[in-house]
């Protein structure tokens, strides 16, 4: 078997199935390790799709056992994207986390959470139903506020058009963002999200990934420490720009970063 084959399924309960690729280590290689890959919202995880894939097939070639998942109501899963909740996503990581675990039987698990699939992982660890060794969160939200604000902006940004509006639609998450579409309960969800509120569980070490480590993420570092969850932070290679529409930007998986992502997951060079 190839480290580059894939095997799509679906997978959860009947009245909420997941959608989930798996992507098997290469068997000269294999390892006990695998990987779960938690996706960022809407026109990111558009973006960082072919990176996903690509650091799936990257570690499968070092022997690791990989998945990526939708989460209800996104991508290729059941329901509708109006319904999501943070906490039912939370909820779908750790039954990811149970799929991929049944698959493979490994003894280390990673948790790979990018942007809000990083605040998502952190919040699903601190459940109590599933604890990774390592978890991995690459430019995660840290304040729910802040990161609404800015997507309120660019979906105005993007959605002005002076041949047909009067005036520049507010600035203001209201039931879309970019094309899809959200729920009141996920926007009270997620304006509450903050770096305090945030408890991180696992038995090894939290690898954060970003560009910097600002203040609050030197917080969050400080008191996990405290509680004797290891924190690392490494330099991204790269700038993103986030907060555009996926038809006027462009995927992101520069070679630099899948290297970076790779040896976070694992603590191992690629």
């Amino acid at each position: 078997m190839s480290a580059f084959d894939m095997t799509p399924f679906f997978f959860g309960p009947t009245e909420r199935r997941l959608y989930g690729v798996y992507h098997p280590p290469a068997p000269a290689q294999r390892t006990a390790q695998q990987v779960l890959l938690c996706p960022p919202f809407g026109q990111e995880a558009v973006r960082v799709q072919l990176l996903h894939r690509l650091l799936a097939d990257q570690l499968a070639r070092q022997g690791i056992h990989v998945m990526r998942f939708d989460y209800h109501g996104t991508g290729e899963s059941a329901g509708a994207d109006a319904d999501a909740t943070l906490t039912e996503w939370c909820d779908d990581i750790l039954t990811a986390h149970d799929e991929l675990s049944r698959r493979t039987r490994a003894h280390s698990t990673t948790w790979l959470g990018s942007r809000l699939g990083g605040t998502l992982a952190m919040m699903a660890s601190s459940m109590g139903k599933g604890t990774p060794e390592r978890i991995v969160l690459w430019e995660p939200i840290l304040d729910g506020p802040r990161y609404l604000h800015e997507l309120g902006k660019a979906h105005a940004q993007h959605s002005f058009s002076p041949f047909i509006h009067a005036q520049r639609p507010a600035e203001q998450v209201k039931d879309e963002v970019l094309g899809f579409a959200v729920s009141e309960t996920w926007i009270r969800q997620l304006q509450a999200v903050g770096a305090a509120q945030l408890n991180p569980t696992c038995a090894e070490v939290c690898v954060h990934i970003a560009s910097q480590e600002g203040a609050v993420t030197l917080g969050l570092a400080k008191r996990l420490q405290a509680r004797g969850v290891a924190w690392q932070h490494l330099n991204t290679p790269t700038r993103i720009d986030w907060f555009q529409e996926e038809a006027r930007g462009s995927t992101v998986a520069p070679p630099e970063l899948l290297r970076l992502l790779a040896f976070a997951a694992t603590g191992a060079a690629a």
